[in-house]
């Protein structure tokens, strides 16, 4: 993601996702090409795993996801012997295509975003391994959602398998100027005469289709092909209501601090957080409508050569302090229940921790589309009409 002007460094990486890009960037070869690669099933056998903590650990994922803004993780890392060894990623698709090109580099550490869970295991790219949760005990302290229930099990706790545990999560919000404009009740209120040329927007496929399917009703992301032209539809009139996409969220909260845009489309309930920081009278809200979340968890690939710390360093991760610290230098919400009252009052009160089963019921985890559907309109067909509407075609 492009630089921002923030306290962290989450638009590295999310600038990059949501950016034409949490989405779009981490989403840029959806379930229907990587299956296209995707080499024969294996049985996941959950790997032995031992205590010699300590040594290299190459790590492969986003810039500020290596959690240098954590100073008990650096803390960590210290009295553990443990130099970290990373490689940043521009977009999802280099976590697959150096994992899966035999590389001399034993990457022991990644991250994924929900939608790669069902696709980074065994059934189609075979790229992971399953997890000894007995090895990861901050594991059973995670809030509920992201322990069990439907959207575990699609995309962490796949087929009776543990393959990742989230970490990072945030929602798409609509944000607004409330000293400038009246509160918005609806996504349709910013096609409104008044907000001509004055809504800000990050360009993202990912984002775009999955909350255009959340506001016409439909069962995102998997669109039949009527849905998606009457989706593509709506994200035009959209468009029409944007002067010009913001390059980044950071680009996003200035817009908005200076007045030159009073509300965004699929924005980001940091953004507030950041503009408020600055002075703006700006609000996060989830109009009537709904929304979506997106959440990136822990894996270790099977090209791991130091299994042990790599657990150790997920066990640290997912602890209350290394959480919280995360959660603030990158504007994210943490997973750890132990974790939300460490938080900076500001930032916990970005989401309802006490009302999640509510939270997550209007702007639920989704994936990508199911694939192998002929029903359904795949994702790279996303990508494909997103640069026609982007450019204002």
């Amino acid at each position: 993601m492009p630089v921002t002007p923030t306290p962290g460094r989450m638009l590295g990486r999310r600038d990059a996702l949501r950016r034409g890009g949490l989405l779009a960037a981490m989403a840029v070869a959806g379930p229907s090409i990587l299956s296209a690669c995707a080499g024969e099933a294996t049985s996941a056998t959950t790997p032995k795993v031992g205590n010699k903590v300590g040594g290299s650990l190459n790590y492969l994922s986003w810039e500020g996801y290596d959690l240098t803004g954590s100073k008990l993780m650096q803390r960590w890392q210290k009295d553990k012997g443990v130099s970290l060894n990373p490689t940043y990623i521009s977009t999802s698709d280099d976590i697959q295509a150096k994992l899966k090109s035999g590389s001399s580099v034993g990457y022991d550490l990644i991250t994924y975003y929900q939608g790669y869970g069902p696709v980074y295991g065994p059934e189609q790219l075979d790229i992971i391994e399953p997890l000894d949760l007995s090895h990861i005990p901050n594991a059973s302290k995670l809030l509920p959602f992201f322990r069990e229930g439907e959207a575990s099990e699609k995309f962490w706790n796949v087929g009776g398998k543990q393959w990742g545990l989230p970490m990072f999560w945030s929602a798409t919000t609509l944000d607004f100027r409330a000293d400038l404009v009246d509160r918005p009740t609806s996504w349709m209120d910013l096609l409104e005469p008044e907000f001509k040329g004055k809504i800000g927007w990050v360009p993202d496929a990912t984002a775009a289709f999955t909350l255009g399917g959340r506001i016409l009703g439909f069962d995102a992301p998997n669109y039949s092909r009527d849905e998606f032209e009457e989706i593509a539809d709506l994200l035009r009139r959209f468009r029409g209501q944007v002067k010009g996409f913001a390059p980044s969220f950071g680009d996003l909260t200035n817009q908005l601090v200076s007045g030159e845009v009073v509300a965004s489309f699929a924005g980001w309930s940091t953004v507030g957080l950041w503009a408020r920081e600055k002075g703006a009278q700006v609000e996060d809200i989830i109009p009537s409508e709904g929304s979506f979340t997106s959440c990136d968890a822990w894996a270790v690939p099977k090209t791991t050569q130091n299994r042990d710390t790599a657990y150790a360093w997920i066990d640290t991760a997912l602890s209350p302090g290394v959480q919280a610290q995360a959660a603030v230098a990158l504007g994210t919400a943490v997973t750890n229940a132990a974790a939300v009252e460490l938080l900076p009052r500001a930032h916990r009160e970005l989401y309802p921790y006490d009302k999640l089963d509510e939270f997550f019921a209007n702007a639920p985890v989704v994936g990508f589309p199911e694939a192998g559907d002929a029903e359904v309109v795949q994702h790279q067909e996303w990508l494909t009409e997103w640069q026609n509407i982007q450019g204002g075609n």
